[in-house]
């Protein structure tokens, strides 16, 4: 008989299954294409065929919140709402028959350079930019300071303080900064470093920064030296800026750090650009450099 079953192309299993429908006398129940439908039992061991459990399926996916179920949150339901000894690889290929599974999301492959070191003698080669969390106190929320730093001359040349440290507001301070600096659409042998945070690591950020021409680095993880210069710069910022201050509002808090960074590009002097402040070092390089910081708010 094996032998026979396998000349047919016959699965075993098939077979025996269809021998033990018949010798229990139950009548073959048959779908359009001809398949003999499989059947499970519940706790009170009654057999319940495929196609019974595929309108227990469709019932599932048709609830508010049982749409949004995989196959194995489906398998969980059959057996708590409807008492079925099930297991979730059966239930994948009843969905799948069905045509419920959801589409695997398509895995973008991301452009990813490790950091180097680099020899900068000019102003916008390296750029380092990274979020800084801000606490406001009256709203009881977090607000997000994204900065960007020119490594050779200690500018601020770019922040933004918002409710949310997402993609899109990354996006808007490398822009604004770009503007701010007069090389947008005319950027050469710019490096963007950041760390590894979400934001800066989604595909969109990634496509905007070969689309700009910018060269983006990230650090290794739990290597926060390789972004040493904003690093010092958050440090510096909380100690002379936000430390002992309590903010009651997130426009307070905008007018204030706008304040700070102004102050920190223009008065502040560094003794690593030979004293003298960030836009003073800068002008030195460049006369088109703007006096007035635009920052995004």
């Amino acid at each position: 008989m094996i032998a026979i079953i396998r000349i047919l192309g016959l699965k075993k299993s098939t077979y025996y299954r269809r021998q033990k429908v018949i010798a229990e006398g139950d009548k073959p129940v048959r779908r359009e294409n001809g398949i003999i439908p499989g059947f499970s039992y519940n706790l009170n061991n009654v057999k319940i065929n495929d196609l019974q459990i595929q309108k227990y399926i469709s019932k599932i996916k048709a609830e508010e919140f049982g749409r949004h179920y995989g196959y194995k949150k489906v398998s969980s339901v059959l057996k708590r709402k409807y008492c079925l000894k099930i297991n979730k690889k059966k239930v994948y290929r009843l969905m799948n028959s069905m045509g419920m599974l959801r589409d695997k999301m398509e895995r973008v492959s991301k452009y990813k350079r490790i950091c180097k070191n680099h020899l900068i003698n000019h102003s916008n080669g390296l750029w380092e930019m990274d979020t800084k969390y801000i606490y406001i106190a009256g709203t009881r929320q977090v607000a997000y300071l994204t900065s960007i730093i020119d490594v050779f001359d200690r500018n601020i040349v770019s922040c933004k303080i918002s409710l949310s440290a997402n993609t899109e507001t990354a996006q808007e301070v490398m822009l604004a900064a770009l503007y701010n600096r007069d090389i947008k659409n005319s950027v050469t042998g710019l490096t963007m470093r950041t760390d590894n945070g979400s934001q800066f690591i989604a595909h969109k950020f990634e496509k905007m920064c070969i689309k700009e021409n910018l060269i983006h680095e990230r650090i290794p993880v739990h290597s926060p030296n390789y972004d040493a210069h904003i690093e010092s710069y958050h440090r510096y910022l909380q100690d002379e800026c936000l430390a002992g201050r309590i903010f009651n509002t997130l426009e307070e808090a905008r007018t204030v750090v706008f304040n700070y960074v102004h102050g920190y590009n223009t008065i502040r002097v560094h003794s690593s650009i030979d004293y003298r402040t960030p836009f003073e070092f800068y002008n030195l390089q460049n006369s088109n450099f703007k006096n007035e910081l635009v920052i995004s708010l």
